[in-house]
């Protein structure tokens, strides 16, 4: 992790509190921030980061800039969140499995273990030693990700937030940014009228309505997670197992028992995110999740397939091509009324000073978000980027905007600093 840069005497706005918000909030924080973090619920990740447990893990395909970027990620998250001080009751670095369960992942994993990564990070196991690892019997080799963990969202996000330079508001949805001189000022409900040198846009799918003319093309996309009760064979398993979907060792306590986790699923058609319908935990998902977990192991299926306790949908945020947007906006009102050449430089183009973005973060917000918080610091502070310039492009969270303007060399560019 990067030594944080103090910067005295400003303040900000991080409007959403889920895990892009919380960790953007302390990263901002961390430099002697002042924040204000605004949540339109009653209490901190309450929609998509409010899941029962989430799995800390990178999907790895090679070495494109997809794999770059969910390496790097994944680093970041694990090292913050080790320094945070949770009880392992809340995080639990219990490593994780990514089963060769059919010809394309067996390729999968193979080529990724063929890329010489550190044994701390990746190892390329055959089925008996997956076996040891997981502590119940598996069929199939795998990738082992011996750092990889589970958190419980709300806690990790509280913990995040408790930082002394971040105050909490709930209960304000905010509706409007506006920049009348040097400051933003945030309007919420209640004519609430919040000021600050620095804004940040974090509130997931709800980001389109602050920013109608920014054409963000994100979805809304329902997903729903399982809760079992442990059998005789799983009440052993030590690790994640991932198929196509993950199952976790019986760490979620519910009542009094200590339930798998099992997930999830990924709709195809965008939900919409003002219909509670889309937030019914349905039978058929709950059977889809099944489906994965015999993926897995056919064995802990027939154990497990009538043990289904409960589960929970959230909608997740989602942009067309799969990539987070994390970065500083531009004004694209202006951008319109005077479009740039495609050779312009990038800075020349009409960047808001202090107003950023950090949404769009699907099933892997907790492995991602705190990187792209980190991103967003770093350009506050106008100090050296966490990441190559190329990878901060691909965030880029104009880039469809721009992609509709024809300037598709700009849309894979941030700002560079001065």
């Amino acid at each position: 992790m990067m030594s944080a840069k103090t910067e005295p005497n400003r303040t900000a706005i991080v409007i959403g509190g889920g895990i892009a918000g919380c960790s953007t909030a302390y990263a901002l924080a961390q430099r002697g921030i002042k924040v204000t973090l605004l949540e339109r619920n009653l209490g901190i990740a309450g929609e998509a980061s409010g899941n029962p447990i989430a799995m800390l893990y990178p999907r790895l395909s090679g070495d494109d800039a997809s794999s770059q970027f969910a390496l790097a990620a994944y680093l970041h998250s694990m090292a913050l969140f080790k320094t945070l001080g949770l009880p392992a009751a809340d995080f639990n670095t219990c490593g994780m499995l990514q089963l060769g369960f059919n010809a394309r992942e067996s390729a999968r994993i193979q080529k990724v273990a063929a890329q010489g990564h550190a044994t701390s990070v990746i190892q390329y196991v055959d089925n008996t030693v997956a076996s040891n690892v997981a502590g119940i019997s598996i069929e199939h080799a795998a990738l082992y990700l011996p750092g990889a963990a589970w958190v419980k969202p709300q806690q990790l996000c509280r913990r995040l937030s408790q930082h002394k330079n971040i105050s909490i508001l709930t209960s304000k949805n905010v509706f409007q940014i506006l920049k009348p001189d040097d400051l933003f000022e945030v309007h919420s409900d209640e004519n609430t009228v919040i000021k600050s040198d620095v804004v940040v846009i974090a509130n997931a799918n709800a980001a389109q309505q602050l920013c109608p003319y920014q054409a963000l093309l994100t979805q809304a996309v329902r997903g729903q997670v399982s809760l079992l009760k442990p059998g005789n064979t799983s009440r052993s398993l030590k690790t994640i197992v991932c198929s196509d979907g993950y199952f976790s060792p019986a760490a979620y306590q519910q009542g009094g028992e200590h339930l798998h986790c099992l997930g999830a699923t990924f709709a195809n058609v965008a939900a919409a995110t003002d219909r509670q319908s889309d937030l019914i935990i349905t039978e058929q998902d709950h059977l889809a999740n099944l489906d994965k977990l015999n993926n897995i192991s056919p064995k802990l299926h027939a154990d497990l397939r009538n043990n289904v306790v409960n589960g929970r949908v959230s909608l997740r945020c989602n942009a067309t091509d799969y990539w987070p947007l994390a970065g500083q906006l531009l004004n694209a009102s202006i951008l319109k009324a005077k479009p740039p050449r495609a050779g312009a430089a990038v800075n020349t183009l009409p960047w808001v000073s202090g107003l950023y973005m950090n949404i769009a973060h699907g099933s892997k917000g907790f492995t991602t978000a705190p990187l792209c918080a980190e991103l967003i610091a770093c350009m506050v502070a106008n100090a050296a980027l966490p990441i190559s310039g190329k990878l901060a492009g691909l965030l880029n969270p104009n880039r469809f905007l721009l992609k509709e303007m024809g300037l598709k060399r700009l849309a894979k560019m941030a700002p560079v600093s001065s």
